[in-house]
């Protein structure tokens, strides 16, 4: 299965809190990425996501660790290729929200079963079906 994963979900599992404690979804996400590591599944992420969390990555982690991370992450996920044209017809997907309906433009361009995200409402409307990591993993996806 061919899984995108919205920024949220890859935090979890790269980024602590502010109080330096795991994220509440980190054992979930985790667990999603470590089935796209291992080749159960295929990941995606969108190519705008990347610099949104080398930054929160860098914040807590440094400079070195972060492009270490990337790197890893790089080798793990695929960017599907989105173009202009994509992005100017972002109002096509029914979303309110610029961001999230660049995230369904990748997805569809990556050809993904599902979006795993923890916010499933900035997704209603989607024509690529939506779940958090808690629900994909109960699912036996």
């Amino acid at each position: 299965m061919r899984v995108l994963l919205d920024a949220n979900v890859v935090l979890d599992c790269l980024v602590l809190q502010s109080s330096g404690e795991p994220r509440a979804g980190k054992a979930a996400s985790d667990q999603v990425l470590n089935l796209c590591d291992t080749g159960v599944h295929e990941g995606l992420i969108a190519w705008h996501t990347l610099p949104i969390i080398a930054y929160y990555h860098e914040r807590q982690h440094g400079t070195e660790d972060t492009a270490a991370m990337m790197d890893a992450l790089l080798a793990m996920l695929e960017v599907p290729p989105v173009s202009h044209r994509d992005a100017a017809n972002w109002r096509s997907h029914g979303l309110a929200d610029f961001e999230d309906a660049l995230q369904i433009a990748c997805a569809a361009s990556g050809g993904a079963d599902v979006i795993i995200t923890r916010n499933t409402s900035d997704f209603i409307g989607s024509t690529i079906p939506m779940m958090t990591p808690e629900i994909f993993l109960a699912a036996g996806k």
